[in-house]
């Protein structure tokens, strides 16, 4: 019993050290040569998304037409908007207490329109004005 015992633990220990010796460490990669960028293969940055106009409505508080300012306050509280160049040319016609409904993109009043009875009248008003 010793005898077999001997035999198979001189096998394991042959055994292990032939396969240490098969296994490789492997090779570590090698460095990859600078890639040249030109003009084809140049990346360029995605184009930004562009902001869309959204509606808000509201009573005016204040109206500076040298500024070209408009407060209003609404449902979602008071904004104060620049006018664009554009709808300068609307703030003439508006009083404090009025109600309007002013499409803008972030703080820039793209167009002001007092509200009408129907909505096909809003979107005249606004193909008009831009």
């Amino acid at each position: 019993m010793r005898k077999r015992f001997h035999m198979i633990a001189a096998a394991a220990f042959a055994l292990l050290i032939v396969a240490g010796g098969c296994a490789k460490e492997k090779p570590h990669p090698q460095p990859q040569p600078a890639k040249k960028e030109t003009s084809e293969t140049a990346k360029t940055a995605a184009p930004k998304p562009k902001p869309h106009a959204k509606l808000f409505t509201g009573t005016i508080e204040a109206v500076d037409e040298a500024a070209g300012t408009l407060t209003l306050k609404g449902p979602k509280g008071a904004m104060d908007f620049q006018v664009h160049e554009k709808a300068k040319d609307q703030l003439d016609d508006l009083k404090i207490g009025d109600k309007v409904i002013v499409k803008h993109v972030d703080e820039i009043a793209l167009a002001i329109v007092k509200p009408r009875t129907s909505k096909s009248a809003l979107i005249c008003e606004e193909k008009k004005v831009l």
